[in-house]
């Protein structure tokens, strides 16, 4: 399943679904997109962030890997992983609930010219589901 950036103001990121299937996934694995990769520290909403469950904070910064081939996320730990590689600890893949569902608003500045992998952990609809 892969995400999208939004829109971004004053240093903070929307990204969301935007085009996805949160129940089968909507992007072969064979495509190569980049991770999106989140660490939640707990950050502060900022004051321009509105306070609304759709689309909520997810309490941290953002950032996009290379990117990589869906074939090659085998499993959560897998694109954890990748994501510690590319940012350091306390990286890990986003995930579709991180701030409630279907987007969410976060610290940085990720790309618009791309799609980026997200997975979500109570459907079918990662690379590593059969």
């Amino acid at each position: 399943m892969s995400w999208a950036k939004v829109s971004h103001s004053s240093g903070v990121d929307e990204v969301g679904c935007w085009g996805c299937d949160a129940y089968v996934g909507e992007t072969s694995c064979t495509t190569a997109l980049p991770l999106l990769c989140i660490r939640q520290d707990g950050s502060a909403r900022p004051a321009q962030t509105p306070a609304s469950y759709y689309p909520s904070w997810a309490a941290g910064n953002i950032a996009t890997t290379l990117p990589i081939s869906g074939s090659l996320l085998t499993s959560l730990s897998s694109a954890n992983q990748m994501c510690v590689q590319f940012f350091g600890a306390g990286w890990r893949m986003a995930e579709f609930h991180d701030a409630g569902g279907w987007g969410f608003n976060a610290y940085g500045n990720v790309r618009t010219d791309t799609r980026f992998w997200v997975h979500i952990n109570d459907q079918p609809a990662n690379c590593w589901n059969p």
